[in-house]
């Protein structure tokens, strides 16, 4: 697997050097890919996912949402240990995907482990790179798709961040993320309250932090952006049309409701939508909710630690 160095700008390097992933990297160097794709690109909370799961998921959104097929260039924003990028890179019409992490120890005693076990001697298909997803040193128009797993909500400036992501990306081409978006009901004063909350000291035994350390969201790079910030960023950097998806778990105390949220995730996207319309959604209070439009329930997400929000965003 080949690897390059991007440049990255001073002060955001010196944030990254001091991050306590990078030790958590080292540590993990020796596991097998379960492990650390389940102990770090999971944070340790989806201890049965496997890289099936992810192939399912994949293939899930690929065949219900997208408008066409994987194929040609893509690039991973964040990619972290790279097991999204060498899944991705595995489908047959895919020639090379960019796995552009800013974290070098991620990319340099991770990513090739990874990438190796699952594309074989196909691993030079994913390209590691060393960079920031504020400049990306590709040019114009020169890859087919972008793919976001929860890293695009850590930017400090999402329309500088999906402004490049429009910059590379080829007419007709696409970028789709799992990530966050919040309710738009959330109020400014919501979202900072969720971003001063310090994490719990389980959190930080996982990772290595000294208990007694202070480290709260915000302090960790966590943004937060709501359904509409979404929709106004990817808008104002260019993209013509933008989809928004809620995969839900089919989870539920309630066996009714379970077994009913069961039976509708053999519904198509669109009929669960249709349905959806019927039923009433209200104002919750979980903090860390995300937005409730266009509910799908599926069962792709079963071992995943947490409900997604699938945005998908053009190039025409």
């Amino acid at each position: 697997m080949k690897t390059l160095d991007w440049q990255i700008e001073p002060t955001l390097k010196s944030l990254v050097d001091d991050n306590y992933r990078i030790n958590f990297a080292k540590k993990l160097k020796d596991e097998d890919i379960l492990t650390i794709v389940r102990e770090l690109t999971f944070d340790g909370v989806a201890p049965e996912i496997s890289i099936s799961d992810i192939k399912n998921l994949f293939d899930y959104v690929e065949t219900n949402f997208l408008e066409k097929k994987f194929s040609g260039v893509g690039l991973e924003v964040g990619a972290g240990t790279g097991v999204f990028s060498a899944v991705l890179a595995e489908k047959k019409l895919v020639s090379q995907v960019y796995a552009i992490e800013i974290c070098e120890e991620m990319v340099k005693l991770l990513m090739p482990k990874i990438v190796s076990q699952i594309l074989k001697e196909d691993n030079d298909k994913v390209i590691g790179c060393i960079g920031s997803f504020d400049k990306i040193e590709l040019e114009n128009e020169s890859v087919d798709f972008i793919f976001d797993f929860f890293s695009l909500h850590h930017s400090n400036n999402l329309d500088l961040t999906l402004s490049e992501c429009y910059r590379i990306l080829k007419k007709g081409g696409f970028i789709f993320c799992f990530d966050k978006a919040r309710p738009n009901y959330l109020t400014e004063e919501d979202l900072n309250r969720m971003l001063d909350q310090e994490y719990d000291n389980e959190f930080k035994k996982h990772f290595g932090i000294p208990i007694e350390k202070k480290l709260t969201r915000r302090m960790n790079g966590e943004r937060e952006y709501r359904l509409r910030d979404w929709q106004k960023s990817f808008q104002k950097s260019g993209f013509s049309r933008v989809q928004h998806f809620r995969l839900t778990k089919c989870a539920s105390n309630n066996l009714f409701f379970r077994t009913i949220k069961y039976i509708l995730s053999y519904f198509s996207p669109g009929s669960q939508m249709f349905l959806n319309k019927f039923l009433s959604r209200k104002k919750t209070n979980r903090r860390f909710d995300i937005a409730w439009s266009n509910v799908i329930y599926s069962r792709h997400i079963k071992r995943f630690p947490k409900e997604i929000s699938l945005l998908i965003a053009y190039k025409d």
